[in-house]
C-alpha cells in the first residue's frame, strides 16, 4: 500500500516538515492571504527613488493582493523604507532591472498587457479599462513619469479622473487609487483571477523560509534525512 506521504512532492514534503517550525496562527494567516492573492495584475514601477513612495506603493500592492512587483533600477536604486511599508516586502515577489526594456519583454512573455498611466485624455479609464488578459501597469518616475520606452511599448494607456487645478497625484496615491478599482473589477467579475494551488504551494514555501529562523540549516537536515 502506497502511503499519503509517499505521494508527496518533495518541495510538499518540505513544507510539511517547515510546518512544524510555523505556529498554527502564521500558518492560517499565509494559507488566507494566499486565497486572495492574484497575479492577474501585476505592477511595473519604473525609476521610482523616493523611499517613502517606494515605500508606499509596495504597502498598497500587498494590501490590496498583488503579488509580483517589477522594479526597473534604470538611473534610480529602490530603496523601499521598511517603517513606512510596514514590512510589506516580505510577502511580495521583487523582480528586478536594470533595463526598462528587459522589464517589459519578461513580462510581455508571461503573456501580460502593458497598460501605462498617463494623463493622456485619450486613455482607458478606471471603469472601461479592459481585464479580460492578464494586465501589467506601468508607473512612472516622480519627476517626469514614465520613459519614452515604455510607452511606446505599452498596449494601452490608463487616465485617472481629476477634477481641480492640479493634474498629477503623487506616485503611491495613484497606484492605490489603480489597484483599488481595477482589484474590485476583478474580484467582482467572472475572471479566474486567484492563485493557482502549484502557485500557492510555492509561495507557502516561500513565506516559511522567510519567517523560519536559520530554514537553511534545517532544510540541510531535512535532505540528509529524507530517504532517495
Amino acid at each position: 500500500m502506497i502511503s499519503g506521504r509517499s505521494l508527496m512532492t518533495a518541495d510538499e514534503e518540505l513544507i510539511e516538515f517547515l510546518r512544524e517550525y510555523v505556529t498554527p496562527n502564521k500558518q492560517e494567516k499565509i494559507a488566507a492571504v494566499l486565497d486572495e492573492r492574484t497575479r492577474r495584475l501585476t505592477v511595473i514601477l519604473e525609476d521610482i527613488y523616493q523611499p517613502h513612495n517606494a515605500s508606499a506603493c509596495l504597502r498598497s500592492c500587498e494590501c490590496l493582493g498583488i503579488q509580483d512587483i517589477h522594479v526597473v533600477e534604470r538611473r534610480n536604486q529602490y530603496k523601499p523604507n521598511n517603517e513606512i511599508s510596514m514590512g510589506s516586502a516580505k510577502w511580495l515577489t521583487i523582480h528586478r532591472y536594470h533595463q526598462t526594456g528587459s522589464c517589459i519583454d519578461s513580462v510581455k512573455k508571461q503573456g501580460y498587457q502593458l497598460v501605462a498611466t498617463t494623463p493622456n485624455v485619450d486613455g482607458c479609464d478606471l471603469h472601461s479599462l479592459p481585464l479580460d488578459q492578464p494586465v501589467a501597469l506601468m508607473f512612472g518616475t516622480e519627476e517626469k513619469g514614465l520613459s519614452e520606452e515604455a510607452l511606446a511599448a505599452a498596449d494601452a494607456t490608463l487616465r485617472l479622473p481629476m477634477y481641480g487645478f492640479t493634474q498629477s497625484y503623487n506616485i503611491s496615491v495613484t497606484v492605490a487609487l489603480t489597484l483599488s478599482r481595477l482589484v474590485e473589477r476583478l474580484r467582482q467579475s467572472d475572471t479566474l483571477w486567484k492563485l493557482s494551488e502549484e502557485e500557492k504551494k510555492e509561495l507557502t514555501l516561500e513565506f516559511y523560509r522567510r519567517i523560519v529562523r536559520r530554514h537553511d540549516l534545517l532544510e540541510e537536515e531535512f535532505w540528509a534525512c529524507r530517504p532517495d
